[in-house]
């Protein structure tokens, strides 16, 4: 993969873990420079991370068998980077105050230039938004391209309602060599299959606490608007949420009774001014988009173990469908066809089935 010398120094200063965002935000004004001056901001480094430190950064940026070595180790994990100076970086990511020098991509970069939307939510969400959740996913997904987080709960129901179209952004607050929680690792590789991955962070960086109130800011930032379906008064979707207000993004959130201790959060932002929505409904009217209400027909439980078997692989051959469901082959035929006929999959040639 060619990169620019512009894009190269963005890249090399984004390995340097020992770097806050806020200070690889500072030094943007002079990477478009071939030979940038790096010692141009010594005092605000030095300040900040010591002027031994400062002189191993030093060292290595100016380094080209470092460079070399970077990108070939990321080529090697087949990750795109997409810096602050490429064409294909998001546009409203780039106007917020600290933009990532570079977002590295596993998977379907051409979806950072559709319309995106966030729906995020808390790990404890209720089983019945978790439904919701998914519901509307589902249906933003045919004007949006859906970006969430990778937890439990909110964060995973809103990817598996978008994944049925493959338009799904599942920005992690780590390096591509971990996989947090490690119970979601089977949804990371369909997101990766079907959707996009991105992260500020090289492949080695692991998962740290403060890491993830950092990373949602770059969810906020990329989207026109976001969608709490749940949070407590302290949780990370709320943190969202706090970055998307002063993003001047639309907030939406689903309205909780007294005492969910998952909606407090949500209630709180009803508060300040977020929009209380039932249902995807709400959000195409404020974006002025127009809504066609479609009935979803009934599902039979072999239909529905059909379906989530599509779903759950991206897209899947009718034999290993048969094949998983303990069945042969022409029996699972009829159930393909009901589905196809009540538009929930769609058949994409060689006996190959995609959820919709």
């Amino acid at each position: 993969m060619k990169y620019t010398q512009e894009e190269l120094n963005l890249i090399t200063l984004a390995s340097f873990e020992e770097l806050t965002y806020k200070n690889a935000a500072l030094l943007l004004s002079d990477m478009r420079d071939t030979s940038p001056d790096f010692s141009k901001y010594e005092n605000i480094l030095i300040k900040s991370l010591g002027g031994g430190v400062y002189n191993k950064l030093k060292d290595r940026y100016n380094s080209e068998k470092y460079r070399a070595k970077l990108i070939s180790r990321l080529e090697d994990k087949g990750i795109k980077c997409v810096t602050y100076f490429s064409e294909d970086y998001p546009v409203q990511l780039k106007n917020t105050p600290c933009p990532p020098l570079v977002l590295f991509c596993k998977g379907n970069t051409e979806l950072l230039k559709d319309r995106l939307f966030a729906v995020v939510g808390s790990r404890r969400t209720l089983p019945n938004i978790v439904k919701e959740c998914k519901k509307v996913s589902r249906e933003l997904s045919e004007k949006f391209t859906v970006v969430s987080g990778l937890a439990d709960g909110g964060d995973s129901a809103a990817l598996e309602g978008a994944l049925e179209r493959g338009k799904a952004i599942s920005v992690l607050a780590y390096g591509f060599d971990h996989v947090y929680p490690a119970v979601n690792e089977a949804l990371m590789k369909r997101v990766e299959k079907n959707g996009l991955l991105i992260t500020e962070y090289t492949p080695q960086v692991a998962p740290t606490k403060y890491n993830f109130p950092v990373r949602n800011r770059i969810i906020a930032g990329l989207c026109e608007g976001a969608l709490i379906v749940s949070a407590g008064s302290r949780s990370g979707a709320a943190i969202t949420a706090k970055y998307a207000l002063e993003y001047d993004r639309r907030v939406f959130v689903f309205p909780y009774t007294i005492g969910v201790a998952s909606g407090e959060g949500c209630n709180e932002l009803i508060k300040e001014g977020a929009t209380l929505v039932t249902g995807v409904k709400d959000i195409y009217s404020d974006f002025g988009i127009e809504y066609e209400e479609r009935r979803q027909v009934e599902l039979s439980q072999e239909e529905e173990s059909v379906l989530k078997l599509i779903s759950d692989a991206g897209e899947a051959f009718a034999a290993d469908v048969a094949e998983k469901l303990g069945k042969l082959p022409f029996q699972i035929i009829p159930l393909l066809s009901a589905l196809e006929i009540k538009g929930r999959i769609v058949r994409l040639g060689g006996n190959r089935y995609a959820a919709l």
